[in-house]
């Protein structure tokens, strides 16, 4: 019930943990690749310009050697550069006209590069470097423009394969470290879901177990772990629920003794009170003292036995007497025997029985006092005037009985805690006397009969208390 449960706010700690390592591969993934990338651009772009350097210094020598410009030809014609490079050459008159330019490939085509003369001249460059970018090729240029002594400009550019070959080649690599980080990062993370999970599952089905079933004086199981924060935080919630389950057993342990020492005096007590009773000339005024004397010893002694009957049923030590009966005809008594208290009370005692007969398997006298016990709440809880109202819903494979009132009901604050033995609420206090183990005791048997009891209230409205019985039952306590 509780273990299986997922918080609609909340996701899994499993969900955080295997997020959370995935995030931080992500992110030094990222932080990989762009500073990778920073260092292979810088690096690249470093390369080519020291080429450059040495070409344009080169050029620059055979140009002042040359006006025509032939030597220059020749010299780039003859140069052996690899066939993913790409070299430009150009050289402008002190007018800004272009003397000479070449490009190889030849068929490139560089954004604000004439390869042919300009009838205009072209707005000249400073010395320094520059930078093209050519998106068709996914290639930078370094330009290094020289300004040479006869007043012309020569510029020349390179742009080598290296960077994009080797952001290529890190882009692939990352890649598959992705794929990796990602696997590892899942192994890794079951791993720790396995080694941090364990113990706070087993923790967590232990507490289920316990509010499911109250099986309080049982405690729970020592719980172990590799990881020492939770190793201790198991060994306290086993030492914990030790204590508490020893405090529990103490407890109904004393309450069960106290319930058989209690007997023999009240017996006492009631059997004085009727021999004083029998004395005819005993005053009216004392004679009604005894008589509720013996009312109250009746009570307490009948309180006295459900309490005892609760816990031979919850130890397992009572065999019920499993046998088939009309649960009809039951129903039917236990309304004849409530109609009068129920005329008295003024209030309505109202049934929606079948006609058929509904059989099933049980303990005929368990189940009348588990559906009296209801009865008699309702009864008792529900102000004058008001109504109750039983009513029958058979199905295939059960039958569910409801208790329907118009009394006081129960506020929601109390209603995990009205199935618990001797627990009284606040209103239900004020109303009547009793010791809170009516419910208790319908719980019990009910279960006992592998069958289910549930409530829903509104306060000031009403409750109606819903039991389902499987129409065959072979369950002994």
């Amino acid at each position: 019930m509780f273990s299986g449960r997922m918080s609609k706010k909340f996701r899994s700690f499993a969900f955080y943990l295997g997020m959370g390592y995935l995030t931080v591969y992500a992110l030094c993934t990222g932080c990989i690749f762009y500073l990778s990338s920073r260092v292979i651009t810088k690096s690249a772009r470093g390369y080519d310009r020291q080429d450059v350097r040495a070409e344009s210094e080169e050029l620059s020598e055979i140009l002042d050697q040359n006006k025509e410009g032939n030597w220059l030809a020749e010299e780039i014609t003859l140069e052996r550069y690899p066939p993913s490079t790409i070299v430009i050459v150009r050289v402008l008159n002190a007018q800004g006209k272009v003397e000479y330019a070449i490009t190889k490939p030849k068929d490139i085509d560089i954004p604000e590069w004439h390869t042919n003369i300009p009838q205009a001249p072209i707005e000249l460059s400073p010395d320094g470097w520059s930078e093209y970018y050519l998106k068709p090729l996914h290639r930078h240029i370094q330009v290094k423009t020289l300004r040479l002594k006869d007043g012309r400009i020569l510029q020349v550019g390179k742009g080598s394969f290296l960077e994009y070959s080797q952001k290529s080649l890190m882009s692939r690599t990352l890649l598959l470290f992705m794929g990796l980080s990602t696997l590892f990062s899942f192994v890794s993370g079951v791993f720790m879901m396995f080694i941090t999970l364990r113990p706070i599952n087993r923790i967590t089905e232990s507490m289920s177990h316990i509010i499911e079933t109250n099986a309080f004086e049982k405690g729970a199981p020592p719980v172990t772990s590799a990881i020492a924060e939770l190793d201790t935080l198991g060994r306290l919630f086993t030492i914990m629920t030790g204590k508490y389950a020893s405090l529990i057993q103490a407890m109904r342990e004393t309450m069960d003794n106290v319930a058989h020492d209690f007997r023999t005096p009240l017996a006492r007590i009631r059997g004085a009170s009727e021999f004083a009773l029998n004395d005819k000339n005993l005053p009216v005024e004392l004679a009604d003292t005894l008589a509720d004397i013996i009312d109250d010893c009746d009570r307490a002694q009948l309180q006295l036995q459900n309490l005892m009957d609760v816990r031979e049923m919850e130890s397992g030590f009572v065999k019920l007497n499993i046998q088939s009966f009309s649960l009809t005809h039951l129903i039917g008594e236990i309304v004849d025997l409530y109609s009068l208290l129920a005329e008295e009370k003024q209030i309505k005692l109202a049934s929606n029985l079948p006609e058929e007969e509904i059989l099933i398997d049980g303990d005929k006298h368990r189940i009348a006092r588990a559906l009296a016990n209801l009865v008699d709440n309702a009864l008792k809880y529900t102000p004058k005037g008001g109504c109750v109202t039983l009513t029958f819903d058979v199905r295939p494979d059960a039958v569910v009985f409801c208790v329907t009132d118009t009394g006081i009901g129960i506020p929601e604050s109390e209603m995990g805690l009205i199935w618990q033995r001797l627990f009284r609420g606040k209103q239900a206090r004020e109303a009547e006397k009793g010791l809170g183990l009516g419910l208790n005791i319908v719980q019990v048997i009910i279960n006992a009969h592998g069958g289910t009891v549930t409530v829903e209230s509104t306060p000031g409205q009403g409750s109606t208390f819903r039991v389902t019985l499987p129409k065959t039952t072979a369950a002994n306590c």
